[in-house]
């Protein structure tokens, strides 16, 4: 038997990783949806630097500078540091003046070569607005996107929100050049829209696609998208900005959206909401899902159909939707402002400043599969249950990460090696957070899935428009106290959540999530339960689900 080349074959398709596994499909579909739609979020961010006329990037690189009480910078005085910063005599921490000197000159050396800055004037109250409207919109169809995920599908819903996304990238550089800067505003209100829906699909397509033992691996995989995004946003669009062709800036837009159209087409191609709707999907890897995961309903739920009492009373999601709040408070507020406390409080360059606020985020996609896979191994193995697995890399992620933005405060700009480690600590052990609360997430109600993402979501898209406010509020002058101030924040709402979920987390069903079933069909040391519903086309379908009774 072991010689047939057919049953060869049908052993390996059941295998994750190969690529004739629907499985690993899914995985790398979901992996491009988050990094082109994440480009097509961030690429405005670089841009804008680009878009601006140069009076306004100047008055925005001063007002992000911190007070100058040394020398004023004249001419003369340049021509002096630079020639005592050669002899190496004056010490970057020592002189108030060196930052803004540095900076000025990093302008020149830029201007000189083939930086082209851009004709659009957007004041500061304006970008910050841009800026938040996009996640703002993700907030507003959060509750939306639930029901649209039930009546639709999830791969239709990520398509029209990719859609949306593209066409949204294709007009931004005549909006932005021909209306008035609200214009823009509401059109990134409306790209939010379509890519605040994308979480929950991914849940909802994990949760149908992948057995309990692999959904850590799985979540791990998709999520790459988002460091993948933030590390080509840091160095992609600011290169393209710097072309002549097309006017500069508005090429980086043109790009991603010619990207966002083949990803759209390969969406359409290669997802589908459901193992039993593939095409050419072998029967070896229908079994292994329907003989890992047991039978939870995928029809289309409508609103009545959902539990919202049970959900909202339910101290299990709670502490799944505190965690998303904290890892979204937690990321947002780095990416936004880890390049300025770099630049205001280590005195750091700016060519090193780019590459230093990349590297977590390269650091964050390493560490994710590693604890993901080491998860999947204690789950398949038996080695922990899916509870102290899940508490156990969530802890990892909520004390670790809030540990080292408590011991951050301690760094000055003498200590900038240290800090740049703990800053990369932190990113890097977030992602225990993906085999802890993600995984949670899509355990705990696979029959609402959709439902409970977009709760959870909601606590995340709240926690993505709070940071940057709270830590633009915090950090006004950009000194040392103010920043540990902020990192004071941090810490706290990452160890309180990360509390909250060695309290009340689990990756059991909840009883309330269970479908009745004949005590007959229920073996009396059965591990698992069969939950068997009718779909859209009165078909049944079979997803797993584990009912594991594990210890909290």
């Amino acid at each position: 038997m072991n010689s047939d080349p057919e049953a060869s074959s049908n052993v390996a398709t059941c295998r994750l990783w190969t690529w004739r596994s629907y499985r690993f499909r899914v995985a790398v579909a979901l992996a491009l949806a988050l990094t082109i739609e994440g480009l097509m979020r961030s690429n405005i961010n670089m841009a804008m630097v680009c878009m601006v006329n140069r009076t306004a990037v100047d008055a925005i690189a001063r007002q992000s500078s911190p007070a100058v009480t040394a020398l004023p910078i004249t001419l003369a005085n340049e021509t002096f540091l630079h020639q005592i910063m050669d002899n190496g005599t004056l010490h970057k921490c020592d002189y108030d003046d060196e930052i803004v000197f540095r900076s000025r000159w990093a302008m020149k050396k830029a201007a000189l070569n083939r930086h082209r800055g851009g004709e659009l004037i957007i004041t500061k109250p304006h970008q910050a607005l841009i800026f938040t409207s996009f996640y703002l919109g993700g907030l507003f169809i959060v509750i939306p996107g639930s029901y649209l995920v039930d009546r639709f599908g999830s791969k239709n819903v990520v398509l029209i929100g990719a859609v949306i996304n593209v066409i949204g990238t294709f007009i931004t550089p005549i909006v932005a050049s021909t209306l008035h800067a609200y214009a823009l505003v509401f059109l990134r209100f409306i790209m939010g829209c379509g890519q605040g829906i994308l979480v929950p699909c991914m849940n909802v397509l994990i949760a149908h696609w992948f057995p309990p033992t692999e959904r850590s691996t799985a979540i791990a995989v998709s999520t790459t998208g988002n460091q993948l995004s933030v590390i080509a946003a840091m160095f992609l669009t600011a290169e393209l900005c710097q072309f002549n062709f097309l006017g500069g800036w508005p090429l980086a837009f043109h790009s991603y959206g010619i990207i966002g159209v083949a990803f759209c087409i390969f969406w359409a191609m290669s997802v589908y909401n459901s193992p039993s709707k593939a095409k050419k999907i072998s029967d070896c890897e229908i079994q292994h899902i329907q003989q890992s995961i047991h039978s939870i309903s995928v029809r289309k739920l409508s609103p009545k159909d959902v539990p919202w009492t049970k959900i909202l009373t339910s101290p299990t999601l709670w502490s799944i939707a505190l965690n998303s709040f904290s890892q979204n408070f937690m990321t947002v507020g780095t990416i936004t402002y880890i390049p300025s406390y770099y630049q205001t409080v280590l005195r750091m360059d700016l060519s090193s400043n780019g590459v230093m606020s990349a590297m977590p985020f390269v650091i964050q996609l390493l560490t994710k599969i590693l604890f993901a896979g080491g998860a999947d191994y204690l789950r398949r193995n038996n080695i922990m249950t899916h509870t102290r697995v899940t508490k156990l890399f969530n802890m990892i992620a909520a004390l670790g990460s809030g540990l080292c933005y408590f011991l951050l405060t301690f760094c000055d700009c003498k200590d900038e090696t240290w800090a740049i480690i703990l800053v990369i600590s932190a990113v890097g052990l977030s992602s225990g957070f993906i085999p802890g609360y993600n995984t949670s997430m899509v355990c705990v109600a696979p029959r609402y899935t959709s439902s409970v993402a977009s709760f959870c979501r909601l606590f995340g898209q709240i926690a993505a428009v709070a940071s940057p406010y709270m830590i633009g509020w915090i950090v006004q002058k950009g000194t040392r106290d103010e920043w540990n101030i902020a990192f004071y924040v941090i810490a706290i709402v990452l160890l309180s959540c990360g509390l909250a979920f060695q309290l009340f987390g689990s990756a059991s069903v909840q009883d309330w999530a269970k479908t009745p079933t004949p005590a007959s069909d229920m073996s009396k040391n059965s591990m698992n339960t069969t939950l068997i519903a009718p779909t859209e086309t009165d078909e049944v379908k079979t997803i797993t689900c584990d009912l594991n009774n594990d210890m909290k």
